[in-house]
């Protein structure tokens, strides 16, 4: 079982040089006691405690649903424990009780806690409160009070919270986290740990203070001048830090998301995991330097810190029913872990890939494998889990190796399958767009493609249903256009076409796709989208998947791993899609482009209101964007004071979407000249 460590303060004697004196304040959240008595003595079928049992049924005493809390109006160290309390008294005769008083209610009990021998936590009740189910003072006949005040208060008093197993697993995370010339005093100072007697009682837990005398660990001398660039091995450490955090991160979310089914609490998983993944790409972007903080310590703790805030939000919910103390006592060794690194000075000590391990099998102590194994395959359970749809696929088999560059195909004579989507689609652009799409595919997709789709109605879904295989032959015979078409000279006007078509079509599909209720396009947001997508792929490739590099043909990739059309990054979104396709699937990449899209419009949207309670379509298309940039946590970014460089990204972005909306053409080959990322 773990606690939560909230602060490390590390306090100097008078010599310093030699060692200096911790002291960790332990808070023990009231879940995780809560969690701890009811494993101890409320085992009854039901969670109930049997507080008594007379000569028959019809005399009894049991208890359900513990609560503790700081009691109000007591001194810094009361607690209270409140619980539901069930009496009977009577006679039984054959099925009936004769003379029977029956009471429910809830009982208070006042106590103050104290550290007893072996590092026990315990406590010493005294005062009992009654009151009715309203919590509402009431009262209960004397043998009735007399039974609850001599059952329940001595079982309160025998139960206790070990500190032990907290202990050696801080231990055991020190031990793991310092450097191996400093072994020998840290193992000193852990043997000298002691718990200080006064205990405070805050408003979410008991605060116990340890205390151990620490040697100081020598540092290593600071250069003053410039900072020295990583070497090659230093780079490979760097990023298997990242990825075994990113690993971690992965393993935690998927417990915690597929014990709990609340929505709102899976959404608040997925937006801790983009955006420490897009902190995570960054990082690599920007490798440390000699002397410089430590990204992947930062990011560990920034992140931990939602992750901290959101199971405690769960638990305080009654969210994480059987799980609630392994996962309270995942959230407190991590914390302890924190308050360990940020001792760092006094300890010499660094979050290690055993910590990790620790914190993991803590969680889930039955779960077999390594919880930090790392690979960019597709993960069916975290795709469940967020519920990522599947991007359509291409007909063409994925490429494994550099290719030769395909000639544009000519565009088919549409078959009668074809028509007939073009005709479903035409109802959702513009009265112009449908009065011509019979004239052919090229004037149903005008300038940039933009004469937009409607939002549909839920009518009009079902129609979309019932045409849905239209929909997926109809991208694949664009899609086989393009398959591995580089643009150039000869071929800009047909492959702007083609391209501008297949983006327009992939956002009509994912409109398709729609279930009313919750999405953020499930109201007249489809324009807003559609536009989206056209202006996205500008901004990001240039409305490009392909490039050459020299004779053969390569899917477009920047330095920080953004590929193909959508530049969907393999490191943010690992796991979620295909990884190869992401590569060489045009029409693979455009999906997956889309439903992030969705998904950070849905982000965007959570937020909106209290910034525009009036909707301004542009403001929620510049704050999708800027989630789709720089993660969740970034979408109004915009809103605020930019560094220069996120600034001319989203005013560059802003730029095209107008354009876009204003049908303005797109050259594609300057574009591509000038593009930078």
């Amino acid at each position: 079982m773990w606690i939560i460590v909230t602060t490390i303060a590390v306090i100097a004697l008078s010599a310093p040089a030699r060692a200096s004196q911790v002291r960790i304040p332990l808070t023990i959240d009231y879940i995780t006691l809560r969690e701890a008595l009811k494993r101890q003595l409320y085992t009854a079928p039901g969670g109930r405690a049997e507080l008594w049992n007379g000569v028959n049924d019809c005399q009894f005493l049991y208890a359900e649903n513990p609560e503790f809390a700081h009691a109000t109006g007591g001194t810094a160290a009361t607690v209270q424990l409140e619980t539901a309390n069930s009496l009977g008294l009577g006679l039984a005769m054959g099925s009936q009780c004769l003379n029977a008083v029956q009471w429910s209610g809830i009982v208070q009990a006042l106590g103050v806690p104290y550290i007893a021998p072996g590092l026990q936590l315990k406590f010493h009740f005294t005062d009992l409160n009654v009151f009715d189910s309203a919590h509402q003072k009431a009262e209960v006949v004397s043998q009735g009070f007399d039974l609850i005040k001599g059952y329940l208060i001595p079982q309160l008093n025998d139960f206790s919270y070990d500190l032990n197993p907290s202990v050696k697993q801080l231990a055991a995370m020190i031990t793991d986290s310092i450097p191996a010339d400093a072994a020998d005093r840290v193992r000193t100072a852990i043997a000298s740990l002691t718990a200080e007697p006064n205990i405070v009682a805050l408003d979410d837990g008991l605060r116990v203070t340890l205390v151990m005398t620490v040697p100081d660990v020598p540092g290593s001398p600071v250069n003053p001048g410039a900072a020295a660039s990583p070497t090659p091995a230093e780079l490979k450490a760097f990023q298997d830090s990242l990825d075994k955090w990113d690993a971690f991160l992965v393993f935690s979310i998927k417990q915690l998301g597929d014990a709990v089914g609340d929505q709102q609490f899976r959404e608040q998983l997925l937006q801790i995991l983009l955006d420490s993944r897009y902190r995570l790409v960054n990082a690599l972007n920007n490798p440390p330097a000699g002397g410089g903080p430590d990204p992947v310590r930062l990011l560990f703790l920034d992140e931990w810190r939602q992750l901290h805030d959101a199971v405690r939000a769960a638990a305080r919910r009654g969210m994480l029913g059987a799980h609630a103390l392994e996962f309270m006592s995942f959230i407190s060794a991590g914390d302890a872990l924190f308050a360990l690194d940020q001792a760092a000075p006094a300890l010499g000590m660094r979050i290690s890939a055993a910590d990790l391990r620790r914190l993991a099998h803590i969680m889930a102590p039955g779960v077999s494998g390594d919880p930090l194994k790392f690979d960019y395959r597709e993960d069916p359970d975290m795709k469940k889990l967020f519920s990522v749809p599947e991007p359509p696929r291409s007909r063409h088999p994925i490429e494994e190796e550099d290719i030769l560059p395909s000639a544009p195909a000519a565009a088919p004579v549409p078959s009668p399958s074809a028509r007939l989507f073009r005709n479903y689609l035409a109802r959702y652009f513009t009265g112009e767009a449908a009065s011509r799409s019979e004239a052919g595919e090229g004037s149903a997709v005008s300038g940039l493609g933009v004469r937009f789709l409607n939002f549909i109605s839920p009518r009009e879904a079902d129609a979309a249903e019932d045409a849905g295989h239209l929909q997926i032959n109809r991208l694949q015979d664009v899609a086989d256009r393009l398959y591995r078409l580089v643009i150039n000279e000869g071929n800009a006007d047909a492959y702007r076409h083609d391209i501008a078509l297949l983006l327009n079509l992939s956002a009509a599909y994912r409109l398709s796709q729609v279930a009313s209720g919750m999405d953020a396009l499930d109201t007249d947001n489809g324009r807003v989208y559609v536009t989206l997508v056209l202006s996205t792929a500008w901004q990001e490739s240039c409305w490009r998947q392909f490039v050459m590099v020299g004779d053969r043909v390569r899917w477009l990739e920047s330095d920080t791993g953004d590929i193909g059309v959508m530049q969907v990054n393999k490191h943010v979104w690992r796991g979620f899609y295909d990884l190869d396709r992401l590569k060489w699937d045009v029409l693979y990449n455009v999906g997956a482009g889309c439903e992030i899209l969705a998904q950070m419009m849905q982000f965007a949207s959570m937020s909106q209101a209290k910034f525009d309670p009036v909707l301004i379509s542009s403001h929620l298309a510049r704050s999708t964007y800027a989630g789709y940039n720089g993660g969740p946590g970034a979408c109004n970014r915009w809103r605020r004071r930019e560094p220069p460089a996120l600034k001319q990204i989203d005013e560059g972005f802003l730029q095209k979407y107008h354009a876009v909306e204003d049908g303005t053409q797109i050259d594609i080959l300057n574009c591509a000249r000038a593009w930078r990322h």
